[in-house]
């Protein structure tokens, strides 16, 4: 650190604050400090500066010390199964920033919050490095200021760029799971109904792995019948099902199964149900949870690790990483 100093022409204190992109120091000088430590090949070592990190968090001053920011953007009083959805990933925000010795603070993206560069200007000014982002309400969000002195995170697909590190539930294997799970209790027929705004929120992960499960079925008794809209209507969803003739029917759509339960089918009889994201509100349900609640920890895994690293800003080579969901039997789809 000592011959960075001497290259940018500067203390070995304003080094270390500028390595830490500290606000206090000019981003004339952070610059100056950061083009000579590249130039020298200098690099932080990760353990000293997490233990550092902490001794620093320890020792600061007032609430705003060693937090992580979490901001969320949907509105509130939305619909409950996606509040609950979003409730789970916050709870396992506090218990990862908590595992790490973090404390959190909540924040409020957009209508009824903080503009962007608001709340940028406002978690500088607090200190506040990192950041993690819940799901936004639109697919194919945007941010658009320069993020550059914050270790990053996103939940979900739904924040399109930058691209950032991001943590998901793992939904290829979700639906494959599902499958598999009803399959073994003796179903050969399985609907899947999906929404085009679901599927493209998770990069169409449902709809390729329906596709590719009837690929697979091709010339055995197994049929894999889509029902894909951009509105799941009730008189749309029990024709489907009376002309397709599904034993079960899987869905990531709150009210299909109030749907399906009126419906009986000649041969089949009371069509079963399994849902791809389940909730606290939905009780007794079959199907898939997909562990929101450790996506969440798992984002903030992301961001720790920057800090420890001296890594902010937008990744050059960002990395996703894949929260496995498991099945939980329930009573809707109890096997053939």
């Amino acid at each position: 650190m000592k011959h960075v100093a001497a290259a940018a022409g500067v203390s070995v204190m304003t080094v270390s604050l500028a390595l830490r992109r500290v606000p206090s120091i000019p981003a004339e000088t952070r610059e100056r400090v950061l083009a000579a430590a590249e130039k020298l090949g200098y690099r932080r070592n990760p353990l000293v500066a997490a233990l550092m990190a902490d001794l620093r968090g320890r020792k600061a001053r007032g609430p705003e010390a060693h937090v992580i920011a979490y901001v969320e953007s949907f509105p509130p009083g939305g619909p409950r199964q996606q509040e609950g959805s979003l409730q789970r990933y916050r709870n396992g925000v506090v218990a990862g920033a908590a595992k790490h010795g973090f404390g959190l603070q909540v924040f409020r993206l957009g209508d009824g919050g903080l503009s962007e560069a608001r709340l940028e200007h406002v978690l500088d000014a607090r200190g506040i490095r990192g950041v993690v982002f819940s799901p936004f309400p639109q697919t194919g969000s945007a941010l658009t200021q320069p993020w550059g002195d914050h270790a990053l995170a996103a939940i979900g697909y739904s924040l399109a760029r930058p691209a950032l590190h991001r943590a998901v539930n793992h939904q290829a294997h979700s639906i494959r799971l599902a499958l598999a799970e009803l399959q073994a209790r003796g179903y050969r027929r399985i609907g899947l109904v999906i929404r085009r705004h679901e599927d493209e929120r998770t990069q169409r992960n449902w709809l390729s792995s329906v596709l590719l499960a009837q690929h697979d079925a091709a010339g055995t008794e197994r049929s894999f019948p889509l029902l894909l809209a951009d509105v799941i209507e009730r008189r749309a969803v029990q024709a489907w099902v009376q002309r397709e003739r599904p034993e079960v029917v899987v869905t990531t759509e709150p009210d299909v199964w109030a749907h399906v339960r009126r419906v009986r089918v000649d041969g089949v009889g009371r069509v079963g149900f399994a849902h791809l994201h389940l909730t606290p509100e939905v009780v007794g349900c079959s199907g898939i949870d997909q562990n929101n609640e450790r996506v969440g920890e798992a984002a903030v895994d992301l961001v720790v690790e920057q800090l420890h690293g001296n890594a902010f800003g937008v990744p050059a080579i960002p990395k996703t990483v894949l929260i496995e969901g498991r099945w939980v039997a329930g009573t809707t789809a109890l096997g053939k």
